[in-house]
């Protein structure tokens, strides 16, 4: 038999179940969010061996796609496929990629990777929308172009309510989501919510240099090579010879929104720099809006002129995301509200060796109420005082740290993400399903 012949037949053994899409023509596809998100699933399903999912897209995502899934510990075709249809005619039209899915993507059920995705309701199969969080209506803005009568959150909560209300059944990352923003703030019925918690990301097959997930001169070494190539490949010239190795730096890996809080970090590393004269330095792999009103942080920058002691690397591949993390003396998540149990971040940084500090909200309280052991490094998110002192004593135990972090991180990995694709399958799939019931009218 082919290799070909090989792939096809594991493929066919497999429970089948679609990923429907709707980034538009243009669209990034970066290792952030819910992209990450899908890499750790699909990785869970090839460590089981019982599912393989169909992810539809736009063919104008299609090789990017394709680039960034390949560093995953999976196989394309056996694993996963990518399903776009070649008439970019169709693929630009989400009814008519719709009506693609159902002719030719056979499945047992579909996972919708945001809510807003609301053409997901033209589709066959039974629908489990994933609802991250409600932040446009939990925190909103008071951007005018938000809430005006065609505003961008108006038609986002717009959406996102034909859609809960459409879907058969709605995924969420925690309790406090499902109760507060799932049930309070857009009516869906408890019976229909399935609380899927996240197993703890594990980076260190992205990082070999990490072994027993510890840092050495030799493996700083390593990972900051990795990150100046990767400079130097993406014309980032002013990195392209920066001393990642040898530089202490807090890494902020998000993106720049009102409740992921950046602000408090930048505060906090200028008082360290400035006034206790701390040698640090700040990454982040968000974007820098400069002149944006809807984020503090560019202006915060540019009236403290500290542009050049928080430097951004976006868009960074898997390996080189990991590397990024290795290298920093620490990791820092300063969010108010993250829709999980905990932050990716502690779990990220943690596994590759380095220690993560938390900003207090629902999420962290929700995560140490099952891992009281890493109270100590949750912070009050918005004393910038506070999380000096924290981060200084992070520097200074830095070892220790680590090792009561990762005591706590191997506890929860006992949950894997076998585990959570399985959960997902069994959420989008199970149950009596009569798709004449299910409301449609927004998606049409």
């Amino acid at each position: 038999m082919t290799a070909t012949g090989k792939t096809q037949t594991l493929a066919s053994k497999r429970v089948s179940v679609g990923v429907w899409t709707e980034w538009v023509p243009g669209a990034r596809w970066t290792n952030e969010g819910m992209t990450r998100l899908l890499g750790y699933i699909i990785e869970g399903a090839a460590q089981s061996g019982e599912f393989i999912f169909r992810i539809i897209m736009i063919d104008a995502l299609r090789e990017e796609v394709r680039q960034d899934l390949a560093s995953l510990s999976a196989i394309e075709g056996v694993d996963y496929t990518i399903e776009c249809p070649n008439d970019s005619a169709v693929s630009n039209s989400f009814p008519e990629l719709a009506t693609f899915a159902n002719r030719n993507v056979p499945v047992e059920g579909w996972i919708v990777l945001y809510p807003q995705f609301q053409h997901a309701l033209l589709l066959d199969a039974p629908v489990a929308a994933i609802f991250p969080d409600g932040i446009p209506v939990a925190y909103p803005t008071v951007d005018a172009g938000a809430w005006g009568p065609a505003g961008y959150h108006v038609r986002w909560r717009d959406a996102v309510k034909t859609m809960l209300d459409g879907a058969d059944r709605v995924i969420t990352f925690s309790e406090h989501v499902a109760k507060d923003h799932g049930e309070r703030l857009f009516g869906v019925p408890a019976e229909k919510v399935r609380v899927v918690p996240h197993a703890p990301p594990d980076l260190q097959h992205l990082a070999p240099y990490a072994v027993k997930r510890q840092r050495t001169p030799e493996s700083r070494r390593a990972a900051a090579d990795l990150l100046r190539s990767y400079a130097t490949e993406h014309g980032i010239g002013h990195l392209a010879d920066f001393p990642f190795e040898e530089v202490d730096y807090v890494a902020i890996s998000t993106q720049d929104r009102v409740t992921k809080n950046i602000r408090i970090i930048t505060e906090a590393v200028r008082r360290l720099i400035r006034e206790e004269r701390v040698n640090i330095k700040m990454f982040m792999t968000a974007p820098i809006h400069f002149g944006a009103t809807w984020t503090p942080l560019p202006a915060l920058l540019e009236r403290e002129m500290f542009a050049a002691d928080l430097i951004s690397m976006t868009d960074l591949p898997r390996d080189v995301h990991a590397a990024f993390y290795h290298c920093a003396a620490l990791a820092v998540h300063s969010s108010i509200f993250e829709g999980g149990r905990g932050v990716f971040p502690y779990y990220e940084a943690v596994s590759v060796g380095t220690p993560c500090l938390m900003g207090n909200g629902p999420h962290t309280q929700e995560l140490i109420a099952g891992s009281p052991g890493l109270a100590p490094f949750v912070f009050d998110p918005n004393d910038a005082v506070g999380l000096a002192k924290l981060v200084q004593n992070v520097l200074a135990n830095r070892d220790a740290v680590q090792a009561k972090q990762l005591a706590e991180y191997e506890i929860l990995s006992k949950r894997t993400w076998q585990d959570v694709a399985r959960d997902y399958v069994t959420a989008a799939t199970i149950g009596e399903f009569d798709p004449t019931s299910r409301r449609r009218g927004g998606a049409r």
